[in-house]
């Protein structure tokens, strides 16, 4: 009896422990509900090289998942990729099987919103994933096979970088002539200007409306600290508080604005910042002349292709506007400003701060 009392006692003590210890996050399915089962394991990365040999070898196993916005992706991607593109929240059903590893990427300088993805597809049950190192900058980059409505460039872009031993990105041979080659521009101006919010600011509308988020978006860094590189800031912030101007042309009103521009984000401890110049290559020096004459901090970027680039049609900038500036937090647009002026800058300004005074903090990445 003694015995069997011991045992009796050890068995109650061991189901207290078990009882008061803290569990493990549970993933959950589609359905949202919680997987006793799983666990997130530690993100794990891919490098190129192998999932260039799977895709050699036919392997069945694994599926790939682009997270570009889907405008992006159609102009480039890896063979078979499937586009799934970066959301501040998955929301089931989620659309990728769930029977292959799935292996991510990104046009990320740091696999940003891979990784991000990753994490949030977790809490889904997909425990199976990597990410594919370098993301897709590093796979242009190395000529891996690519397609898309201008796959034929993002090759022939490849092959002058590598022969002119560039380290940038895939796209940095794009910087001499960005319109050669460049694709056919879809369905003029009002195309871009469709669905978008009026403005205070005047009747012209562009870029993405209030409520919208902000997707990667692919530049040519001119004086940030990615120089000559492709990378993207929206990804390198995250959600962090953050303002973007898009420039169509230097001028002497945009050198005011941008001034203007990086003078608030140096005033305020938490916001973040950049500048587009839309027109492309052309703008590099003037850009360049600019920070150093100006002590500009916030990057000044360029569109590798200029007005044919993805970006205008991912952002939904209207040619036709001198400037879009966009206030952004947590990669949501919370202010949609157009043609802003010296005078009417101050809007910006008072968006931002409000923003700001609103906002929960937020790091530099996701």
């Amino acid at each position: 009896m003694k015995e069997m009392a011991r045992w009796l006692a050890l068995g109650a003590l061991v189901l207290l422990v078990s009882v008061a210890s803290p569990r493990p996050a549970r993933a959950q399915d589609d359905s949202g509900f919680e997987d006793p089962t799983a666990q997130a394991p530690p993100p794990q990365f891919i490098t190129p090289a192998e999932v260039k040999k799977m895709i050699d070898d036919h392997d069945k196993g694994f599926a790939l998942v682009d997270t570009q916005p889907e405008e992006a992706y159609a102009e480039g991607h890896i063979p078979g990729a499937i586009n799934y593109p970066w959301v501040p929240q998955v929301k089931p059903p989620v659309p990728l099987p769930r029977n292959k590893m799935l292996i991510f990427y990104c046009p990320c300088q740091h696999d940003e919103d891979s990784i991000d993805m990753y994490k949030k597809l977790v809490e889904f049950g997909y425990l199976n994933t990597k990410i594919l190192e370098g993301g897709w900058y590093k796979w242009v980059a190395l000529k891996y096979p690519v397609e898309g409505t201008d796959a034929a460039n993002a090759i022939k872009e490849a092959e002058a970088a590598a022969a002119n031993g560039s380290t940038g990105g895939a796209r940095s041979s794009a910087a001499a002539n960005p319109s050669a080659n460049a694709p056919a521009q879809p369905a003029a101006a009002s195309a871009n200007a469709s669905a978008q919010p009026a403005t205070a600011s005047g009747p012209i509308t562009s870029g993405r409306p209030v409520g919208a988020v902000t997707p990667s978006l692919r530049v040519i860094d001119v004086t940030g600290k990615y120089k000559g590189q492709d990378t993207c800031y929206v990804c390198e912030y995250g959600p962090a508080p953050t303002v973007i101007g898009f420039f169509s042309k230097p001028s002497d009103q945009a050198a005011d604005l941008i001034v203007k521009l990086d003078q608030l984000v140096k005033s305020q401890k938490n916001l973040k910042g950049f500048v587009v110049m839309t027109e492309g290559a052309a703008s590099k020096e003037w850009l360049e002349k600019l920070a150093a004459d100006k002590g500009i901090e916030v990057p000044l970027v360029y569109f590798a292709r200029g007005v044919q680039d993805s970006g205008m049609r991912v952002y939904k900038l209207n040619p036709a506007a001198d400037n879009t500036i966009l206030v952004n937090d947590n990669r949501q647009v919370v202010a949609n400003f157009v043609n802003i002026t010296d005078s009417t800058f101050d809007q910006v300004r008072e968006a931002s701060l409000k923003m700001l005074a609103s906002a929960a903090p937020a790091g530099s990445g996701q």
